[in-house]
């Protein structure tokens, strides 16, 4: 059972580090430590170190979800400072943070390490974005796409676009469904093809490509070849249509 778990958690998730929390772009959460208490003698102060604690998580996911990065020109701040319905309820929905973590220390401090789902809280305006109409998926064909992008110098976002090396776009947000795309973010990123979380996204039976370039920090560019593989894929399946692309990073 022991060799089992290690197996499944052996491989880490793609990290962008901000102050006390980080951007999870592999499982999609955005993740926020807080440290409350340090009274001392205080193993009976614990409960009001915990208070402390979570008050402390609610700015700071107020604070640190506006730098999210959307896509090559947009952080998630820009959503919330719309002044629309769409911003109201990405509002709303910064208070579905949980706490998955909790360490009471003897020195009387608590750590919470508390993480909010990304597709959770951007949904309303991810099914904005997604405008394609649901169609029926061809028999067989690729499951998924696996991007290889190792050695490129990427920014991960929640909705990055690809193109063709003539600037002809191939996929991004607004070839999604909009159900699709109150399931899922359009890509996850993972360090290693065959991390779990991505194996599970993109099917057993994958296109791998490679990008040659990147474009505006977040978007991928593929030359003739790959670019061509992936419409001749899509054309005999839906995997584009159901978010199912991996893209991997790394040295």
């Amino acid at each position: 059972m022991m060799l089992l778990l290690s197996a499944a958690f052996a491989f880490d998730p793609v990290l962008e580090e901000l102050d006390d929390g980080a951007v999870d772009w592999t499982n999609l959460r955005l993740v926020v430590h807080a440290t409350g208490g340090g009274v001392t003698g205080a193993m009976d102060n614990l409960e009001a170190a915990e208070g402390d604690a979570r008050e402390k998580l609610e700015p700071s996911f107020q604070r640190l979800a506006r730098a999210v990065r959307v896509d090559h020109s947009r952080l998630a701040g820009s959503l919330l400072d719309a002044g629309d319905a769409v911003a109201d309820r990405l509002d709303s929905n910064l208070s579905l943070w949980e706490v998955f973590e909790a360490r009471y220390l003897a020195s009387g401090l608590v750590e919470l390490d508390a993480a909010l789902n990304l597709q959770s809280w951007l949904r309303p305006a991810l099914v904005t974005f997604a405008h394609t109409p649901e169609r029926p998926g061809a028999p067989g064909g690729a499951s998924g796409l696996v991007v290889d992008a190792r050695g490129l110098k990427l920014d991960c976002a929640l909705a990055p676009e690809f193109f063709d090396a003539a600037g002809a776009h191939l996929f991004g947000i607004g070839d999604m469904t909009a159900y699709a795309a109150s399931l899922h973010g359009p890509v996850v990123y993972v360090r290693d093809p065959a991390d779990p979380t991505g194996a599970k996204r993109a099917g057993d039976t994958p296109l791998f490509v490679r990008p040659d370039s990147v474009r505006d920090g977040t978007d991928l560019v593929f030359g003739a070849g790959s670019a061509a593989e992936i419409l001749a894929a899509e054309a005999g399946s839906d995997f584009l249509l159901h978010v199912k692309v991996v893209v991997v990073v790394g040295p």
